[in-house]
């Protein structure tokens, strides 16, 4: 009532003192309200917890209980790096933190009389040992939905809350899905880990007997699992947040789709189920670069730079496909502990940089993140960047930089990399890691290439050979203008220069032939250093493509296998029937149009005769004489090399799978022909640039592909007459001989190599000696090589030799032009001290005076003799008017 009264106050004048008591009142109500509003929901919260533990324990005595309640866990240690929400920043610069808003606070922000902040709370993450992050979540921002996507109800059903934590791998968790339990074709294993915005599994794709990691979209926070092991939302005011986070949960996955790179995490496939989302990654052991780094922070400049290249280069493909990552932090990248290459996981917070997404409120990692995260502005390459270089910066200090906003206020100090590393690291690669840190995103290198030729510019030879001649080129051009601008200053004056000046300029001109021959010597020098750059690039090269062949190997070996433990398979070679043919016929053809890869599936019986086919002609046809027929039936699957078909007489792979009974015997083969071409087009990405030829071998050392096609299924070296033999019976070329292009040398490298390597050779094939780097495909025999003419590759550095050349013509004529004129400025005065000593003599004071333009020495000594024949002159005069006093005196 007394509130009342004063809020009802008449104005006596002092209209101020009445808002800040209506303000004052309205504060008071608020928070009074907001703390009804918390005791109700933990009243809620304790009644509903209560009837869940009795449901539970009445569920236990009568054995049918499948709810676990959860008991109380130790606090996790807290994680310095964990993503939240994007904080508030007070005028002073210091940080709010983000805390949950009740309805009261709601409203009141909605009319303008709090500050926004963003409300996407979200948990910390400890990666855990597998090819994607356990504890990663997706954006809980949220996106617009476009009409044509698909709609989902906005009114879902609730259950009572439980209470979650971050749980740690091999711990059981009351949320997650039971060992053992069956999700489509995969079997729950283990939890990973799990964190507030999702459940990782450690899973078993059972028809292909292959492990796989498994994420689960649960925010613990916010959602709960039914006893028919369905996810909803806690509370109705909960279900847009969980829409939304689902939402971004399915974008992430799409995201990570799109992406074909070794060091960016992939996604084998995604689904929903259970009123949530799934996302099925490749399973690869190693552990996150946080913990990693530890026992090898005393790495070299160079090696840390090759093991970030990789990277460098998977980020640069995000970027061209038009996303963001927008959480680069060490948490986020894993080391896999095969090969310790790096690998870029947890993209819940990647985003479209153009079109596709709206920008909406964004989470953060503190350090990490750069200012426009925090304010909302314009965000592209350069985002990623900053997150990048405070990796960067955090790898080689020890520690991450403060927040953006606290950086750009002045309230947390930022010491350069230059200060806080120099003397471990070159300033080159110091002074870029500064550069990517700069606060304002307008300062910072604008794409990942400018980054990179900044960060290697100490290391030109582990860049490609086009960037390091590039950066060189630059590097020239910068020092020729400031020395032509120097030059023309000097030049201003000649003629008042010192003589001490002009015999320097004339000594360097005697010097420039002993430099040219000097600089000859070390241009020819760096050519091996750059050689050993390409080599390695070449081996990168030939490293990458074999990869690919091997994942495209491993999918179809994958999809074999399944279809050798088909039950409609075995059925049909147990007992055939019409019936039975149409199913397997229906289902090869199926498999054929879905898989783009594949020209042809085909089913044999135990004697070697085509029973069906997903391609006319086949079957009816007895392939009993093939090699890969032959080693299926003793029981093990068998990959060919390229042979060309008896029916398509094209280029192909054929892998044979034995099909067993009950008993575990063999009674029939599946075959399955991948298509030539598609290895073909993979080695043939490679050859887009002309100067560089990819090329492929078989464990024979015959040529599988070549860009010429009149030197495939060409041996590199004469080949035994065994092998040829075995080769002409098999009809794998369909060939009665097989021609060596005689190169011995790069067959004796090649055949059989175990690891990747480089070679130079002398190719018979194109006259000149070449570059060649090589790389084995995993899962089979096949070697692939990636060649570049020495001549080719030399051009550039013996162009730049050329350009050299051509300047020192041009400085040597410039130099000699000003030597002429130099020379000049020391003779034509001595020449004319002369003449005036010669006039002198013969008593001509006019001719003996000399005129003076310079101030230099001789210019000096000139003035000098002038004022001498003035003297002389003078008494001259005087002796001829006094001629008495002229003999007095002699």
């Amino acid at each position: 009532m007394e509130e009342r009264d004063q809020l009802n106050e008449p104005d006596d004048g002092n209209r101020n003192a009445a808002a800040e008591a209506r303000a004052a009142i309205l504060a008071r109500r608020v928070a009074a309200l907001e703390a009804v509003v918390a005791v109700e929901r933990r009243m809620r919260d304790v009644h509903e917890m209560t009837a869940r533990a009795a449901t539970g324990q009445l569920a236990a005595r009568d054995g049918l209980a499948d709810i676990t309640v959860p008991r109380p866990q130790a606090a996790q240690p807290h994680d310095d790096d964990a993503t939240i929400p994007v904080p508030y920043y007070r005028p002073d610069g210091t940080r709010e933190p983000p805390r949950h808003r009740g309805p009261a606070e709601v409203a009141a922000r909605a009319q303008g009389a709090v500050p926004a902040e963003a409300a996407a709370p979200t948990s910390g993450d400890s990666p855990t040992e597998v090819l994607n992050h356990p504890h990663s979540r997706p954006s809980v921002t949220g996106r617009t939905r476009s009409a044509s996507q698909p709609s989902r109800s906005n009114i879902l059903p609730t259950l009572p809350p439980i209470q979650n934590r971050s749980i740690a791998p091999g711990t059981a968790s009351p949320l997650a899905l039971a060992p053992g339990f069956e999700l489509f074709e995969y079997r729950i294993d283990s939890v990973l880990g799990q964190g507030g915005f999702g459940i990782t599994y450690l899973a078993t794709d059972v028809n292909l007997n292959a492990k796989v990691a498994i994420k689960e979209y649960l925010p613990a926070d916010f959602a709960t699992r039914a006893s028919d092991k369905s996810v909803s939302p806690r509370w109705p005011e909960d279900n847009e947040f969980y829409l939304n986070g689902l939402e971004c949960f399915l974008v992430e996955a799409r995201t990570l789709a799109t992406f074909r790179h070794s060091n960016i995490v992939r996604v084998a496939r995604f689904f929903e189920a259970h009123r949530t989302a799934y996302m099925v990654l490749e399973y690869e052991q190693g552990k996150p670069l946080k913990q990693w780094w530890e026992k090898h922070k005393d790495m070299p400049e160079q090696q840390l730079l090759s093991l970030m290249q990789p990277l460098l280069d998977g980020l640069s493909l995000v970027h061209e496909s038009g996303y963001l990552h927008r959480d680069i932090k060490p948490d986020n990248i894993y080391v896999r502990k095969d090969d310790g290459s790096l690998v870029l996981l947890d993209f819940g917070a990647a985003r479209q940089t153009v079109g596709g997404m709206q920008a909406m409120a964004d989470v953060v990692t503190p350090g990490y993140a750069p200012l426009e995260q925090y304010e909302g502005g314009e965000q592209g390459p350069w985002t990623d960047i900053y997150a990048f270089g405070a990796t960067l910066y955090w790898m080689i200090t020890g520690a991450k930089p403060a927040p953006a906003p606290e950086r750009r206020n002045g309230v947390a100090e930022y010491i350069p990399a230059t200060q806080a590393a120099a003397g471990r690291y070159s300033e080159e690669f110091l002074k870029a890691v500064d550069w990517a840190l700069e606060v304002q995103p307008a300062q910072r290198p604008q794409s990942i290439q400018e980054f990179s030729q900044s960060l290697f510019a100490s290391h030109a030879g582990s860049l490609g050979l086009q960037e390091a001649l590039r950066v060189g080129e630059l590097e020239g051009q910068r020092s020729i203008k400031k020395g032509v601008r120097k030059l023309g200053r000097a030049l201003w004056r000649p003629a008042s220069w010192p003589l001490v000046v002009k015999m320097t300029i004339a000594m360097m001109l005697a010097a420039l032939l002993p430099m040219t021959i000097t600089a000859y010597y070390n241009l020819r020098g760096s050519v091996s250093a750059v050689s050993a750059s390409e080599l390695r690039n070449l081996e990168s090269l030939a490293q990458a493509t074999a990869g690919r062949i091997s994942q495209l190997i491993a999918d179809s070996r994958y999809l074999a296998n399944y279809l050798a433990t088909d039950r409609a398979f075995i059925e049909y070679l147990r007992e055939p029937t019409e019936a039975r043919k149409a199913v397997v016929s229906a289902k090869l053809d199926n498999l054929i149009k879905t898989n783009p890869d594949a020209h042809l599936m085909f089913l044999m019986d135990k004697e070697g005769t085509a029973l069906v086919s997903s391609e006319p002609g086949v079957a009816g046809v007895n392939f009993k004489f093939r090699e890969y027929f032959r080693e299926a039936m003793k029981g093990q699957p068998f990959m060919t090399g390229v042979i060309i078909g008896a029916t398509a007489g094209l280029p192909g792979v054929y892998y044979a799978n034995p099909v067993f009974d009950e008993a575990k015997n063999v009674i029939g083969v599946v075959v399955l022909r991948i298509k030539g071409a598609t290895i073909s087009a993979i080695l043939n990405e490679v050859g887009s640039d002309r100067a560089r030829v990819p090329f492929m071998i078989d464990g024979d050392g015959v040529i599988v592909h070549h860009p010429d096609a009149r030197q495939l299924y060409r041996s590199l070296a004469p080949l035994p007459k065994a092998t040829l033999g075995r080769i002409i019976a098999d009809q794998r070329f369909r060939r009665h001989r097989i021609e060596s292009v005689d190169m011995p040398d790069l067959a004796q490298a090649l055949i059989g190599a175990r690891s990747t390597g480089n070679i130079s050779f002398h190719s018979t094939l194109s006259g000149v000696d070449e570059h060649a780097g090589y790389a084995p495909v995993k899962g089979h025999n096949w070697i692939v090589g990636v060649s570049e003419s020495r001549t080719r590759f030399e051009e550039p550095l013996q162009r730049l030799f050329s350009h050299v050349l051509y300047s020192v013509a041009a400085v040597g004529l410039v130099f000699l032009i000003l030597a002429v004129l130099f020379a000049r400025s020391i003779t034509r005065p001595v020449v004319r001290l002369t003449e005036a000593a010669n006039a002198l003599k013969d008593g001509d004071y006019d001719r003996a005076n000399i005129k003076v333009t310079s101030t230099d020495e001789i210019g000096r000594l000139a003035r000098t003799f002038n004022v001498m024949i003035d003297v002389l002159r003078q008494r001259e005069r005087e002796k001829r008017r006094t001629p008495g006093r002229g003999r007095e005196e002699e």
